[in-house]
């Protein structure tokens, strides 16, 4: 399956305005009836991955992000600690700064968490807010704790199933795909198509452990060609956490515990 993705030209990722620095700050932290797409559990388990420092215990990390309020889309996280109390406006650019200092002084331990959660933050998705500012301030929990762990993707010994065989108990939301879109892909025009196969769980939903393949024009961003096939990859992951399948399949076959195997297609507009 091949999913279409189009893009009105105006919208654009997290990114600060380049006339103003000075964002307004909602001061309550996010809770979840605001998040629209929460952060998946395949996003989890592939940033559990790569985190390599032991945890014995669940580790809570408060982040302030910027939003860009029509997609609901995070980014430029920083510690939340840096973002000054009681204003209502803030300077976010005095803020990266400290940031960018803070995260490269920090202990090893903490600098990898911070990494983790703001990697997880930014694929979350919040409901479009007040329509009449561009971007906000917003605070963010995520807890990283050793519950994230999903076992490695391997291979199901029967073909995975695809549209052919089975089909969604409810249709896509098209203002998802637009939401997901990721940002720094917006930036520089890029195409790029997907392809995943993800575990389906006793209650129909999937888990994505595979990497993929991730085949985008052009193939390389100078500077962000890594970030940018990671975030094709999470995008991909979140949208398939909105996804439920119907629980058999068209010769009447039970699909929980299978595999299904699909393509997303992350394009412009032409």
């Amino acid at each position: 399956m091949t999913i279409m993705l189009g893009l009105i030209a105006a919208a654009s990722g997290a990114v600060a305005p380049a006339d103003e620095n000075m964002l307004p700050v909602a001061y309550a932290a996010v809770q979840p009836a605001d998040i629209r797409v929460p952060i998946s559990d395949s996003v989890r388990a592939a940033t559990w991955d790569e985190l390599e420092v032991a945890l014995d215990r669940p580790v809570p990390v408060r982040l302030a992000c910027i939003i860009f309020v029509p997609s609901g889309g995070p980014g430029n996280c920083v510690p939340a600690s840096l973002v000054p109390l009681g204003q209502e406006r803030v300077d976010w650019g005095r803020i990266l700064e400290a940031s960018d200092k803070a995260v490269r002084s920090a202990d090893r331990v903490d600098a990898a968490l911070f990494r983790a959660a703001a990697r997880r933050v930014k694929t979350l998705r919040l409901f479009p807010g007040d329509r009449s500012t561009m971007f906000s301030i917003r605070f963010f929990e995520e807890v990283v704790a050793s519950a994230d762990a999903r076992p490695p993707f391997a291979a199901a010994p029967e073909p995975a199933l695809t549209m052919g065989n089975v089909a969604f108990a409810e249709p896509l939301d098209g203002r998802l795909l637009q939401m997901l879109y990721p940002a720094i892909a917006m930036r520089y025009s890029v195409n790029a198509q997907v392809r995943v196969t993800c575990d389906i769980g006793a209650d129909l939903k999937l888990l994505c452990r595979d990497r993929g393949m991730v085949i985008s024009n052009p193939a390389e961003v100078p500077g962000y060609t890594a970030q940018l096939m990671e975030d094709l990859r999470f995008s991909t992951y979140q949208l398939a956490s909105t996804i439920k399948l119907q629980p058999k399949t068209a010769d009447g076959l039970e699909v929980a515990g299978r595999q299904f195997a699909f393509a997303v297609r992350w394009a412009l507009p032409k």
